[in-house]
């Protein structure tokens, strides 16, 4: 396995427990939407800070996990999404709801990579760094998660919308929105419109 596949590798399983960690904070009320915004403040903080000096523990998880592309640029970037992400459905949506589109961030996104790269084939049309396989491993992984907050069929709806939208490159202006914001917001949004209004 060469240094990229170790590195991607490594991302997704710190990726996974980071996820399942905020997941069992939010579950069990340790942490609130207050305590994510001052948490994801002072990251913002600490990455623009990495750019200049070197942080003890932050300065080794970046050089560990950090893609190359995104350390001279905004270090954490994919943490900072993920933590911008968690906030907006927590405010968007009910916790069940916002639960539920965590869950579809922290597993279909990981697998999906995983099995695209190791196992994939099929190039998407969509996006050429992207492989079908991987994209259907993630949307058929995501509702086996999203299932303990809501119904299967939501579940299953939020898994395949936020599959696609993974696919989807969303720029504002030169910034290539993550898709670790993108994932948890399309789950929730389609979730949250089927259960309001086809349920």
């Amino acid at each position: 396995m060469d240094y990229i596949d170790s590195l991607e590798l490594k991302r997704k399983i710190l990726h996974m427990l980071v996820g399942i960690s905020a997941l069992l904070l939010l579950i069990y009320n340790i942490i609130t939407p207050l305590i994510i915004f001052i948490v994801l403040i002072a990251g913002i903080f600490v990455s623009l800070l990495s750019l200049k000096i070197r942080i003890p523990l932050i300065s080794w998880f970046l050089d560990n996990f950090e893609r190359d592309k995104d350390k001279n640029r905004l270090p954490g970037k994919g943490v900072i999404f993920a933590f911008i992400g968690v906030l907006l459905v927590l405010q968007l949506f009910e916790k069940n709801i916002a639960l539920a589109s965590l869950a579809i961030l922290t597993f279909s996104d990981s697998i999906s990579l995983l099995i695209g790269k190791y196992f994939g084939k099929t190039k998407s049309i969509l996006n050429k760094n992207k492989n079908i396989e991987g994209t259907i491993a993630g949307i058929l992984i995501g509702p086996i998660f999203a299932c303990f907050f809501v119904p299967f069929y939501l579940a299953f709806a939020g898994s395949l919308t936020a599959g696609i939208s993974e696919l989807l490159t969303i720029k504002i202006g030169n910034i290539k929105i993550d898709d670790n914001l993108i994932i948890p917001l399309a789950a929730g949004t389609i979730i949250f419109l089927i259960g309001r209004f086809l349920a």
